[in-house]
């Protein structure tokens, strides 16, 4: 998950919902993501020998129905890709320019170890009051477990989040692509 708040300058945050985001921040946010994940992901060698056996029909004079075949099946192999990419753009965009800044509670810290049995960051899990009525909860896991102590001892931490489901929400400073975020389990 890329570095979303970095994206916008930190005043524009403290203005009240529907904020006004740069004119150039839906293209870098979509960069973003397509820079965080590999190549692969879109160049797959299904893609790639789809793409060439299209051109080779084309240059035989075969009937074209054979490679807009080819061009379809390329379509719905980069559909899945490009589905996840629209939504979490959108799911981003809409976190900036509606997201309420509020604070969240830690409620807990559940220390993680690797499979060495070394310490391997923390869950911080948070309770966000949305309103009165509504509390969404969740979890961010961090690589420094120093810091996750420090902000679990600190007891409030700033968050944005959606009023509405899916509940999405970031930290609202030190947040990065190294970080975690994972809804609660029912």
């Amino acid at each position: 998950m890329p570095d979303i708040i970095e994206l916008v300058d930190p005043d524009t945050l403290e203005q009240p919902a529907p904020r006004r985001l740069p004119i150039f921040f839906v293209p870098n946010l979509i960069g973003e993501y397509l820079l965080e994940r590999p190549l692969t992901v879109y160049l797959d060698p299904f893609v790639i020998l789809c793409v060439i056996a299209a051109a080779a029909l084309a240059a035989l004079g075969v009937p074209p129905l054979a490679g807009l075949a080819l061009v379809a099946l390329v379509g719905v192999r980069l559909l899945g890709p490009c589905l996840r990419l629209y939504h979490n753009v959108r799911e981003d965009y809409h976190l900036l320019r509606h997201g309420l800044v509020i604070n969240a509670h830690v409620i807990g810290l559940r220390p993680c170890r690797s499979a060495s049995g070394r310490p391997a960051g923390a869950y911080l899990d948070c309770a966000i009051p949305i309103t009165r009525q509504r509390t969404s909860v969740g979890s961010v896991w961090l690589p420094d477990t120093s810091e996750a102590v420090r902000l679990s001892a600190a007891g409030r931490i700033p968050v944005i989040c959606l009023a509405h489901a899916p509940g999405t929400w970031r930290l609202r400073h030190g947040d990065g692509p190294h970080l975690r975020y994972d809804p609660a389990k029912a």
